[in-house]
């Protein structure tokens, strides 16, 4: 019986999701797993539990795998490392010099493995590492879709707005790569009335609410606030967008599909690698506000039975099934 040790960061959404995902489908084909808030454990309880178990699991590529590198030196158990996103476009967006980026190579030769949701996150870490393209220590293994839970209801306001209006979601972090004010000049490009409902939080609120002040006086922008994981995320919308710089695999776009509302993405290499083969046309075909806008009422033209037989065929992709078996191959000791 296999012992996995996860170092989980509950703050960070989207991945905390998926490793619940993963946490649970290893627990249902006969794995211990224990998973400790890295950050948040007395560092002696840390590296009693690491010798206590096989393996190691750095739920992210950063804190949790500095922690987990030091727990794998100690304890001699391997450590797998869990990227989420590619790790060039994380360290220019974040300024990172060349000396954050020497310690950070020499952290990850470390790492026994890597396990990486997109073949875009894979290129960009072998990238960094100056590594091939198929290098043995980097596997691929997209995210997988558990059945969602009805989630909280959203107080959508529909005061004034017309029955033929567009309603559509963003759902996301408030943050400078998800780009929130891009999703603000979607709206204002739309030739249709609609209106926007922002789900979430984030250091960008007030920068958004003066971009978005003539919107929220319309009535056509609404903030919903932070919200309990659910379908009540995106079916109150005819389509969900998707402006961020740079994904991994995103999970708000499959869960917005898996609950049968299209998500209508910018271009950016790993949309195209989750789209391109069976919804294309969810694709704006520009960086520009106005080929968003292209993009999703191009989507809502087309019959609702073609949409959602292109969503099955992609979400059949991602089946949890799958996921937990390539997991349990790539955390062999």
């Amino acid at each position: 019986m296999a012992r996995l040790l996860v170092l989980q960061d509950p703050q960070w959404g989207g991945v905390q999701t998926v490793v619940g995902h993963l946490t649970q489908g290893l627990t249902d084909a006969g794995w211990v797993v224990t998973a400790l808030p890295w950050a948040q454990t007395p560092w002696r309880e840390l590296t009693q539990a690491a010798q206590g178990h096989d393996v190691l699991l750095a739920s992210h590529n950063y804190g949790a795998t500095y922690n987990g590198v030091a727990l794998q030196a100690l304890s001699g158990k391997p450590l797998v490392s869990w990227v989420h996103g590619p790790v060039l476009d994380v360290l220019r967006q974040s300024g990172s010099g060349w000396l954050k980026r020497a310690w950070l190579r020499g952290v990850y030769r470390q790492v026994r493995r890597f396990v990486c949701v997109s073949r875009t996150t894979a290129d960009s870490l072998t990238q960094f590492m100056g590594w091939a393209r198929q290098d043995p220590r980097v596997r691929v293994i997209p995210n997988a879709l558990a059945p969602l839970p009805e989630g909280q209801p959203l107080h959508v306001h529909v005061a004034g707005a017309q029955a033929e209006t567009l309603r559509l979601g963003w759902v996301g972090r408030f943050a400078p790569e998800k780009r929130p004010l891009f999703a603000l000049e979607v709206l204002r490009e739309m030739p249709v009335p609609a209106q926007l409902g922002l789900v979430g939080e984030g250091p960008m609120h007030r920068e958004i609410s003066r971009h978005g002040l003539d919107l929220l006086q319309r009535g056509e922008l609404h903030f919903l606030g932070k919200h309990p994981h659910g379908r009540s995320l995106y079916t109150p919308w005819q389509a969900t967008l998707l402006t961020s710089a740079y994904e991994g695999c995103p999970m708000s776009a499959l869960e917005s599909l898996a609950c049968g509302v299209p998500c209508v993405g910018l271009p950016i290499p790993a949309l195209r690698e989750l789209y391109e083969r069976d919804v294309p046309y969810m694709l704006a075909r520009g960086e520009s506000p106005i080929a968003l806008v292209e993009a999703v009422l191009a989507t809502l033209s087309l019959p609702d039975e073609q949409r959602q037989a292109d969503i099955a065929r992609l979400l059949n992709r991602h089946g949890l099934g799958d996921f937990v078996f390539r997991w349990q191959e790539a955390l062999q000791p």
